[in-house]
């Protein structure tokens, strides 16, 4: 009965150990995601390389939350390299697909920009979108995803959003949720949030 005792202790301080470095290594990964993030503000001079940097920090964000499913891909025609769609990140949210695009744009995102992550949802049965941006959007962009909730979810982020989340140490995953939640319930695709993730 004694050994019984203490084997069920030594298995539950077992448990405990491994949830404090699984939470230790969650943090230390959201914190690297920080520093890479706030280090792409000073690559004005090498915009390509930025982009790449971003899909890669923000695919690995998704990662550090556990939400990831597959990072950017590229759609090719057969036995060819020329590349038919390429998609930034893919994430489960809400028991839903989520196709992300992610930009750096020096202007407002607008409907060119937009259009194209829209044709991409509308081509895959019951998928969803986010499109993370640094700049904000354009009112006729944000009313084309206003539009396209009729028969989509679709919201949009900005950048500062996630690393105004990230200095807080805010959870991602429920700013995402409450985002999906305002663009399903009150067809408002951009509400940004800042507090109380």
């Amino acid at each position: 009965m004694r050994q019984e005792r203490e084997t069920e202790r030594a298995q539950v301080a077992a448990r405990n150990r491994a949830l404090q470095e699984a939470a230790i290594q969650k943090r230390e990964s959201i914190e690297s995601v920080n520093k890479r993030l706030c280090s792409l503000f000073s690559m004005d001079d090498k915009p390509q390389e930025r982009g790449k940097l971003l899909e890669a920090t923000l695919n690995d964000l998704f990662k550090s939350y556990g939400i990831l499913i597959i990072e950017d891909f590229r759609r090719k025609v057969p036995d060819s390299a020329l590349v038919l769609k390429q998609i930034d990140g893919v994430i489960v949210l809400n028991q839903t697909i989520h196709l992300v695009e992610m930009k750096w744009l020096k202007d407002p995102v607008g409907v060119s920009e937009i259009g194209p992550h829209l044709v991409r949802l509308f081509g895959r049965a019951n998928a969803s979108g986010i499109f993370i941006s640094n700049s904000t959007y354009t009112e006729a962009a944000i009313q084309q995803c206003r539009e396209a909730l009729n028969q989509r979810t679709i919201f949009l982020c900005s950048l500062h959003e996630i690393v105004m989340l990230l200095q807080r140490q805010a959870d991602f995953e429920s700013m995402l949720k409450r985002k999906s939640q305002t663009a399903i319930l009150d067809k408002n695709p951009y509400t940004e949030i800042f507090v109380g993730c």
